[in-house]
């Protein structure tokens, strides 16, 4: 803009030094000063515009970053929000899980947990490996809590249930059935074997118990048991054969392992108590 000022100022000077005089140079003096003043008015008008135009773009372009900033850190707020509600729902559903499948007094499974275990054995048809149940009935134990009350019977369960966990293989799963009624589960175990497993469990489970300091109690168990078989339609059927070897246990004395016989089965006595019921 000042160049084109420059250019005019130049050519009236040079137009006064050829001899045109200065009346005859007003009317194109100020023809030129109304085209360079709206010229100088349209430059400031337009740049104005642009200057506007660009803050604009430039508040909404902040604008924008700002909101997509304060987004993404609500969602940060929000996550660490519930990050401590989210793993406390896992804990505490992790308990649910746990409680619902172990026995609080001896921490071993519960029936619902041996129905579990039994079920997914019993559904792995690419193995079919046999799977023989151990159930065991400790004795005449009504006569612990009679005598020394059930806290007492509570504790010979516990010690009992760890001498059997510390004897049973890794691979080998407890439950407590109820009361003084436990299963042990030998997966992929032929029935020969788990006999000989009980056997074993027989001649090296403890006859007694240190119920207090200098008090034991005599303690033994009777046992039944049972395999899986191709004819099974469920994982149930195991359970109550061995049980039937258990109640054939009870009426020949107690104290000793019967094994399901399937050619000659028995029938539950009528003052025989089932651990399936």
């Amino acid at each position: 803009m000042f160049a084109v000022w420059g250019v005019v100022v130049t050519c009236l000077v040079t137009l006064h030094s050829a001899g045109v005089s200065g009346v005859q140079l007003v009317v194109p003096a100020f023809a030129a000063v109304a085209v360079l003043a709206l010229l100088l008015w349209l430059n400031l008008r337009a740049r104005k515009q642009w200057l506007r135009a660009l803050s604009h773009d430039a508040t909404l372009l902040a604008n924008m970053v700002g909101r997509r900033a304060g987004l993404h850190l609500g969602t940060e707020l929000y996550t660490e929000e519930l990050r401590p509600l989210s793993k406390l729902v896992r804990v505490e559903r992790k308990k649910l899980l746990v409680l619902g499948l172990t026995d609080p007094l001896c921490d071993i499974g519960n029936r619902r947990a041996l129905e579990h275990w039994l079920h997914r054995l019993y559904s792995q048809p690419e193995t079919r490996t046999p799977v023989s149940v151990l159930l065991i009935d400790l004795d005449r134990f009504k006569e612990v809590n009679d005598q020394y009350g059930h806290h007492v019977g509570d504790e010979v369960i516990k010690r009992f249930v760890a001498e059997l966990k510390r004897r049973i293989r890794e691979c080998d799963l407890i439950a407590r059935m109820g009361g003084d009624e436990f299963c042990v589960v030998f997966p992929q175990t032929r029935l020969s074997v788990a006999l000989a497993l009980a056997t074993r469990l027989r001649v090296q489970l403890p006859v007694t118990i240190q119920i207090s300091n200098g008090v034991y109690q005599s303690i033994s168990w009777t046992g039944g048991l049972s395999v899986t078989s191709p004819l099974d339609m469920d994982h149930t059927q195991v359970l109550k054969r061995a049980d039937l070897a258990l109640l054939e246990a009870k009426k020949q004395g107690r104290n000793q392992t019967k094994i399901y016989d399937s050619a000659n089965p028995v029938e539950p006595a009528g003052t025989s108590k089932s651990v399936l019921h």
